[in-house]
């Protein structure tokens, strides 16, 4: 079962997102909504999600600054942007903090599920590369 972080001020915007997870993800993923950045910071802590959709701005703490404290706590987590806002500055800080991808609303129901299916199997390859490293076989060579 994963657990997905979805941080969106927008009400109406967070409810379709929510939903849009629910239908294509149904049973495989516990969906945890926040509807502002110190929520979603919060959330992250109880939950410890595989991966978080974080908007970028929201009153109070943004996206930007939650998913610092993601990466500041060491807990393993991916993270997908999204904003309305097409600035290089939130674009440039998403890549400095390792963000998956960066999805412009509005942006398409097909894009969103691939990149959250992305980010599970991401999370899911690290997971298991972890897990190998601490029981001490060797890694994969790439050809």
């Amino acid at each position: 079962m994963y657990h997905i972080l979805v941080a969106e001020d927008e009400r109406i915007e967070r409810k379709v997102l929510c939903k849009t997870l629910k239908k294509h993800f149904g049973d495989l993923c516990t969906i945890h909504e926040a509807a502002s950045g110190r929520e979603a910071a919060e959330l992250f802590l109880t939950h410890r999600p595989q991966a978080a959709i974080l908007d970028i701005e929201m009153p109070g703490m943004s996206g930007l600054e939650v998913a610092r404290e993601m990466r500041k706590s060491g807990i393993p987590c991916v993270i997908l942007f999204v904003t309305a806002f097409d600035k290089f500055s939130y674009a440039r800080e998403a890549i400095t903090l390792r963000a998956l991808d960066y999805l412009l609303k509005p942006y398409g129901e097909q894009e969103l599920i691939l990149s959250v299916e992305e980010a599970l199997q991401l999370y899911d390859r690290q997971a298991a590369d972890l897990t190998a490293l601490l029981a001490g076989e060797p890694e994969p060579v790439e050809e």
